[in-house]
């Protein structure tokens, strides 16, 4: 019979149940395939795990809740702890740690708690065994603060953090994970694979080595094992605990360094700022090496603390007294120091500068809002017109000169770079100034704009100066109407923006007014005391920021001058006057300038030089008076 005849009856040629079924005979081909692929690829993972524990212990939903005592206990094992060389303990099988006898049965029973110190026999590829233990850390913890003797007795405010049995070593050790050592750019991926081939040409065969574990292994610990945070969090287990803290007699120490320079830094992401063990680990030792501050020997007793700053990876080349400058400083515990008395000193200055400002803003909106007008001020308005109709009068009746106007937005521009590059560091728990700094580059591209412009303000303003010392030097030259030399204090003093005695009786007046409590507004000339105060703030300000500027920038030259003291008042001055320029230019100036019903919205005076006539009107009638006489305008009733 033929593959195509059929003796059932109805058989014809194209007889399904008899025809040959070829796609069901591929499909059982391909799925052979795919299983056996399966199976290959699985031959690593059974290799990595040679007691096949990560077949039950890869899924995250195994679990077992402990009715007696309330808790879920996970069984959950993360496979990339064992897989791809990822992790030291990488190449232990799940028994080497675990007694064979208690997880033989599956399921097993529960597991006794793990001792870190147990001997470890290691084989590796060429077939040697290899002893290893962790006890040599057992006995550097012995006898300092870190003791498990005494760690067996912490009391955490939450409860116990240990199981009964469990290693003290999970106080600050997890399952550990090598940090990925490929991300330091091509050239190191590109010498990784190269050294490994070169590795593998005797290693691979002859002298048996895994040498994709050990580049990991030596790759990796050319980094810290963890990052900034993640170490300060791991130091905050016990030393930002309530109760254990209360125990000890320990203060916050690591909301203190939070709170410091390197603190910030790190939240901003910079991983090359000091940590904990940049100043608790002294050089050559490790982290379990740590002893209290009055131990002879501690990296951070009396004697050797500068030293721990004054490494090459810190500060190179400062004096000893830098060691002064505290980095757990904490002004909310520091009562009774200088440096909490200078906090307090800049919050009264804080709100006795910016307070009456912003009350004279307020008032001053608030007449407007109620559209307050005094007889002479229609009067005064109309003065000013007549002013301004004049040919040469809109010319007289420019406040700002065109060099003036020029460093007006050179120090705002200035200003603004300061403010973007400078306050994150204030607001380094925020995610704003994380993102600010990371679009700036990175904290160091950040800190190189932030000190170019603040080298340029302070030579603006020492040109600012030189100027103003000129323009005076040559009018103190002049001849007075009684044919005297005018003279240079008199010359001094008689600058627009120079603050006098009637400036502080006007500003008296002008609260009165403002209240309600005096019908006559006070009259100023070119510049009101508004702007004056502004003025002498702007010069009080650049003085004080650069100069404690110019002391954090150069510490190391610095301390060989100057105490560790003297850095954090200076510190504390410039972070708290940062914050009054800013409160100051960026809600009372951009009010005045920007929003102000009458400028509203921007005043021509920082572009064109002139100011609105409502302005000029309102707030300068002496200098429209002045300009009036000059250009032989009668003032009427308006004088």
């Amino acid at each position: 019979m033929t593959k195509n005849e059929c003796s059932h009856p109805g058989a014809d040629a194209g007889c399904r149940r008899c025809t040959p079924r070829r796609p069901v005979r591929a499909v059982r081909l391909i799925a052979c395939l795919i299983a056996a692929g399966q199976v290959l690829a699985a031959l690593p993972a059974l290799a990595a795990d040679p007691d096949n524990c990560l077949w039950c212990h890869q899924y995250r939903g195994l679990a077992r809740y402990d009715a007696q005592r309330d808790q879920v206990h996970v069984f959950h094992v993360d496979p990339a702890h064992v897989y791809g060389s990822s992790g030291p303990h990488a190449r232990l099988a799940c028994t080497d740690c675990h007694s064979r006898a208690e997880v033989g049965v599956v399921p097993h029973r529960p597991v006794s708690a793990v001792d870190c110190t147990t001997t470890c026999h290691l084989a590796d590829p060429a077939g040697l065994e290899r002893r290893f233990s962790h006890r040599g850390v057992e006995a550097a913890l012995a006898g300092g603060p870190h003791d498990p003797a005494r760690m067996s007795d912490l009391r955490f405010q939450v409860g116990t953090l240990l199981q009964p049995g469990q290693s003290h070593c999970l106080y600050c050790h997890d399952e550990p994970l090598y940090r990925d050592a490929l991300d330091r750019g091509s050239a190191w991926i590109e010498s990784h694979a190269s050294t490994e081939a070169r590795c593998n040409a005797c290693h691979a065969d002859q002298i048996g080595v895994d040498v994709e574990y050990y580049l990991h292994h030596v790759g990796a610990r050319l980094k810290p094992a963890r990052s900034t945070m993640e170490l300060a969090q791991v130091c905050a287990v016990c030393h930002s605990d309530a109760q254990v803290r209360a125990v000890y007699g320990l203060p916050d120490s690591v909301a203190s360094y939070m709170r410091s320079f390197h603190g910030k830094a790190a939240l901003l992401g910079d991983e090359t700022t000091a940590n904990c063990l940049s100043c608790h680990v002294r050089s050559g030792q490790t982290v379990h090496s740590i002893l209290p501050q009055g131990h002879p020997e501690s990296a951070v007793f009396q004697t050797r603390l500068a030293d721990r700053c004054r490494t090459t990876d810190c500060h190179p080349g400062a004096a000893v007294s830098i060691a002064d400058s505290s980095v757990h400083f904490d002004i909310p515990t520091s009562a009774g120091t200088v440096e909490y008395a200078l906090v307090a000193a800049f919050i009264l200055l804080t709100l006795g500068t910016f307070g009456p400002s912003a009350a004279i803003a307020l008032l001053e909106l608030f007449q407007i809002l109620v559209g307050r007008r005094e007889p002479q001020d229609h009067a005064m308005r109309e003065l000013t017109e007549r002013v301004m109709r004049h040919p040469d009068g809109p010319r007289r009746l420019v406040r700002f000169s065109a060099g003036q106007r020029l460093q007006h937005w050179l120090l705002a521009i200035l200003f603004t770079v300061l403010v973007i590059t400078g306050f994150p560091l204030k607001f380094a728990d925020t995610g704003w100034a994380r993102w600010v700094i990371e679009e700036l580059g990175g904290l160091a591209a950040a800190r190189q704009l932030h000190h170019g412009a603040g080298l340029l303000l302070m030579l603006g303003l020492v040109a600012h100066v030189v100027s103003i010392v000129l323009l005076v030097a040559a009018r103190a030259r002049r001849v007075d109407a009684q044919g005297r030399r005018v003279g240079f204090l008199t010359a001094w003093f008689a600058l627009p923006m120079w603050v006098t005695m009637d400036d502080a009786r006007k500003a008296l007046q002008l609260f009165a007014y403002l209240l309600g409590l005096s019908r006559q507004r006070p009259t100023f000339g070119r510049f009101n005391v508004k702007e004056k105060f502004e003025y002498i703030g702007v010069f009080w300000g650049t003085v004080l920021l650069g100069v404690t500027g110019l002391l954090l920038w150069g510490e190391q030259a610095a301390s060989r001058f100057i105490s560790g003291r003297i850095m954090n008042l200076a510190a504390i001055a410039h972070t708290y006057e940062a914050f009054l320029a800013l409160i100051h230019v960026g809600i009372l100036h951009i009010y005045n300038v920007i929003l102000a019903p009458h400028v509203f919205p921007l005043s021509p005076a920082t572009l064109s030089g002139r100011t609105p006539v409502e302005e000029l009107a309102d707030g300068h009638s002496d200098f429209v008076r002045q300009a009036a006489a000059e250009l032989g305008i009668q003032t009427g009733s308006a004088s």
